[in-house]
């Protein structure tokens, strides 16, 4: 999956899962393949292609990016998690 960002050009989509409980984890690494930012945050075992969006700790901008890719679907739900709500997302392109 490729995704064009405003500040980080063309990237790419990792595909991997959260070796303690198998949840999907998504990485977006630029064209270098430096990694930019952890699409996901491993909060509690979630459903086949749903996750967390770690959302706090990117930036509004690259959210943005990410959510406009069309690969991404907020459900509606949020999660709890310290001082912050998680939106729960699902993986709707592979």
């Amino acid at each position: 999956m490729k995704i064009q960002t405003t500040n980080y050009g063309l990237c790419t989509v990792e595909k991997k899962k959260y070796q303690n409980n198998g949840n999907l984890a998504l990485i977006l690494v630029d064209a270098e393949g430096q990694q930019v930012t952890n699409i996901t945050t491993n909060v509690f075992p979630m459903g086949e292609n749903e996750f967390c969006a770690n959302y706090y700790n990117m930036g509004a901008t690259l959210w943005k990016d990410i959510m406009a890719s069309g690969f991404f679907k907020e459900t509606g739900e949020k999660v709890p998690s310290g001082f912050c709500e998680f939106p729960v997302c699902v993986l709707v392109e592979n």
